[in-house]
C-alpha cells in the first residue's frame, strides 16, 4: 500500500463517518416533539424585592497628587511632537534598522 492508497482510505473513512453523523442528526430531527412550543419558559417563581435606597455620600472627592513628569520623558524619551521636530532638524541618528 502506498501513500496515495492510504490517504484515499483515510479520506473515505472520514467521509463515511461524517455522513453517518449528518444522517443520524437529520433522522433524529425529523420526528416532531410533542412538548416543543417554540417559547422559552422558566419554571421558577421569581418575585422582585424592594430594597432600601442608601443615601448618597456627600463627601468631597479625594485629592489628587500633582501631576509629575511622564516616566518616558524622565528616562530620556521624547514626546511625539518633539520627535517630529527632531526629525525636521535631522537630529536623530539611526544606529540600527527600525522594524515595524
Amino acid at each position: 500500500m502506498n501513500w496515495l492508497h492510504f490517504l484515499n482510505w483515510v479520506a473515505g473513512l472520514y467521509l463515511i463517518y461524517y455522513l453517518a453523523h449528518i444522517l443520524f442528526d437529520y433522522s433524529r430531527n425529523r420526528r416532531p416533539h410533542a412538548s416543543f412550543s417554540g417559547e422559552l419558559t422558566f419554571t421558577e417563581d421569581i418575585s422582585p424585592k424592594k430594597i432600601e435606597h442608601l443615601p448618597d455620600k456627600t463627601e468631597s472627592p479625594p485629592k489628587q497628587a500633582p501631576k509629575t513628569e511622564s516616566a518616558i520623558i524622565g528616562s530620556g524619551g521624547v514626546s511625539l511632537k518633539n520627535l517630529f521636530s527632531l526629525c525636521r532638524e535631522e537630529a536623530i541618528i539611526y544606529t540600527r534598522p527600525v522594524s515595524f
